[in-house]
């Protein structure tokens, strides 16, 4: 079942303060939340003082307990400390984990005193207080794997995505691997300059192949037939980008064999040269 909280918030046009209601939580099933996430209509709110629409600026956690899928959308993701990211979606993680651990008829230890330090006591009676009570081993031997490893994403179109291609047949997993390539062309159409791209195409080596081209692909024939033909043309720029990236790895692999071969061939002439010298000696 869905989950909804009241958020305080400044209006990011005129800075208003405003109050709106939104969900932080959504399960597969939920039909009405999720009609409204893949339509681009959720978490929105009009300042009634300079009519400005936005997205509400926190956390939405989408659970599929079929496919296994469970995806965190973070704003802002990028500006947050690991420290400041696990108190961020503290509470709704807690909460979705604690209710799937019960539809799966698993038990959770009760909370134990020492968990929650002096200051913390309040935590214990909070929803999910159970889960992060545990400790790195009992979660991994009560819980699937795959509610303690989220995917977590900042940019709410690839979550969109990602929900999408869950509802057309995708298995988790593949969607997953297609989350971190929407992921991965989003951070190359970001990157502040080339250094900062070059950095980003390094780590994502593993992830440079066919299927990410089809990726790319796919969006861009979406993009042409939507007329979002600015977005096509980024899209053929980050192919672009990356087709130079691999070939420029080819060529430096190539001079790096190169290298090896001639440094292999000058020691076999001097090991030749040590062997000759000493069987002149010898004779």
């Amino acid at each position: 079942m869905a989950e909804m909280a009241l958020y305080r918030y400044p209006c990011p046009n005129c800075n208003t303060e405003l109050e709106q209601e939104g969900y932080m939580v959504i399960e597969s099933e939920d039909e009405e939340p999720t009609r409204q996430l893949l339509n681009d209509e959720i978490n929105l709110a009009e300042c009634p003082n300079c009519n400005q629409t936005s997205r509400l600026n926190i956390p939405l956690l989408y659970h599929d307990n079929q496919q296994e899928l469970f995806i965190v959308y973070v704003p802002n993701l990028s500006q947050l400390a690991p420290e400041q990211l696990a108190d961020t979606i503290r509470y709704p993680y807690g909460l979705l984990v604690t209710k799937e651990a019960e539809r799966r008829g698993i038990e959770l230890p009760e909370v134990d005193d020492a968990a929650y330090p002096p200051g913390q006591e309040e935590l214990k009676n909070q929803p999910g207080a159970k889960f992060h009570a545990l400790t790195q081993e009992q979660a991994a031997q009560l819980l699937p794997e795959y509610l303690l490893r989220p995917t977590i994403v900042d940019t709410f179109e690839v979550l969109r995505t990602a929900v999408q291609a869950a509802m057309d047949g995708m298995t988790g997993q593949e969607v997953v691997d297609d989350m971190v390539r929407l992921q991965l062309i989003n951070n190359i159409i970001s990157a502040e300059d080339p250094i900062a791209r070059r950095k980003v195409l390094h780590h994502a080596e593993p992830y440079l192949n066919d299927e990410l081209f089809e990726v790319i692909d796919t969006l861009s024939e979406q993009m042409h037939n939507e007329g979002q033909n600015e977005l096509m043309e980024k899209l053929q720029w980050v192919r672009e980008q990356i087709e130079k990236y691999k070939h420029s790895q080819k060529q430096r692999l190539a001079r790096s064999h190169s290298k090896q071969a001639e440094f292999v061939k000058e020691t076999t002439k001097e090991t030749t040269k040590e062997t000759t010298k000493e069987d002149l000696k010898e004779d």
